[in-house]
């Protein structure tokens, strides 16, 4: 998952502090449920509470119109992230029925992560991986869904992606050039209905060791996407709604582009509210549509931004105790996606729309690989029985 909290969200966090801070102290206190463990009580009030702050400062959509969004997940079944371990008919089964038990739960639309070099000739396994997600593409075809494929490259750390790719000695050319294959590669094989050619500038920076300066990576998106045979498909690219709003002025001056796509994740700030709605309207003045490509709560503190792995955090989604703040964080999505009229809505832990797992001193020990492993076992054993979780209960209701 391209999930870093990047330095000018650092920055950004630490110029607004007093000001916010003076909001949750005028903001009347939430009380924490007493199943929460107490290391985690001060992160799930101060999300609870800027959750509740956010809500109603989204107005009617544009026009007071319906919006007609496709709400979707990931299909992290599918994930390039799990390496190798897609090569297989096993995963091909377990996509299928995990697709139908979607499709049941009212979702419109799918998303496909794919990290570079994974489908480019120069990778070993290319013409499996090309064959796995051709196989994939008809599966989700099937159940009358659309596809959005996103571009990106993968985490260094092994318990966020398997891989193994060695970014070293990374040049921009090899890297705008190798996207460019993708894409290629990807319209012709998979054949989406949206291709993300990236998002996440920090992201990339971290994962790739080149740097991504606005104009840097409006250059790369502008390079995979010139004179582009995309027969039907629709291009976009974009950035975490914690990055500079220059990212996004760069990106909608690109002619090619059909969207500018977000990605949400933490929630202090108006970062899951108004600095959306703010670069909308960028994408708007230049005539562009919206997307939120991935979203999904970030549960840390605002001042923990600097101090926290991605790791630590996606270890706590898994824990059931979060469940409320899951369902309050997806409403103000869905209520968010409307009001900009976005052209998709994707949730990126889709497993917890199934399952979580419980805290005891023992799970609390238990490392992130381990931690997943777990979720993802109990996630698919409900994903089998078609049994909701809450939140899953409370995203069919919303997104229908």
């Amino acid at each position: 998952m391209q999930k870093t909290v990047c330095a000018v969200l650092i920055s950004m966090c630490f110029l607004a502090a007093a000001c916010v801070q003076r909001v949750l102290e005028s903001a009347p206190a939430h009380s924490v449920p007493s199943e929460v463990p107490e290391a985690y009580r001060a992160i799930y009030r101060e999300i609870d509470t800027e959750i509740d702050r956010q809500l109603p400062l989204i107005p009617l959509p544009w026009g007071q119109k319906k919006s007609d969004t496709a709400f979707g997940v990931e299909l992290l079944t599918a994930s390039s992230n799990r390496g190798e371990a897609l090569l297989n008919d096993r995963v091909l089964q377990e996509t299928a029925l995990t697709l139908d038990r979607l499709k049941s739960l009212g979702v419109r639309c799918v998303s496909l992560s794919l990290q570079y070099p994974v489908l480019t000739r120069n990778h070993p396994r290319t013409a499996e991986y090309r064959e796995f997600y051709r196989r994939v593409a008809g599966e989700i075809r099937k159940q009358g869904l659309l596809i959005v494929a996103e571009m990106g490259s993968a985490f260094r750390e092994p318990e966020l992606s398997q891989l193994g790719v060695d970014y070293r000695g990374l040049k921009r050319q090899g890297f705008n050039a190798g996207l460019r294959e993708m894409a290629e590669v990807i319209i012709a094989d998979i054949r989406p209905d949206f291709l993300t050619i990236l998002s996440e500038p920090d992201t990339q920076a971290r994962n790739t060791g080149l740097p991504f300066s606005p104009s840097d990576f409006a250059a790369t998106v502008k390079q995979v996407a010139k004179d582009l045979d995309r027969p039907g498909v629709k291009l976009g690219a974009g950035a975490g709604a914690w990055a500079s709003a220059d990212y996004f002025k760069a990106l909608a001056a690109i002619p090619e582009l059909d969207y500018i796509d977000f990605h949400i994740y933490p929630v202090p700030y108006g970062l899951a509210s108004d600095r959306v709605m703010k670069a909308a309207e960028t994408a708007r003045a230049k005539g562009k549509r919206v997307s939120i490509g991935e979203a999904w709560l970030y549960k840390v503190l605002g001042r923990e931004f600097d101090r926290t792995s991605p790791a630590e955090a996606f270890r706590r989604d898994a824990f059931s105790f979060w469940q409320p703040l899951d369902a309050n964080f997806i409403q103000l999505v869905v209520n968010l996606a409307r009001t900009i009229d976005a052209q998709f809505c994707s949730f990126f832990w889709m497993q917890h729309l199934y399952s979580y797992v419980d805290y005891t001193p023992e799970t609390d020990h238990l490392t992130y690989e381990q931690l997943k492993k777990l979720s993802n076992s109990k996630a698919w054993e409900n994903i089998q029985k078609g049994t909701l979780s809450p939140t899953g209960e409370r995203f069919s209701q919303l997104i229908r």
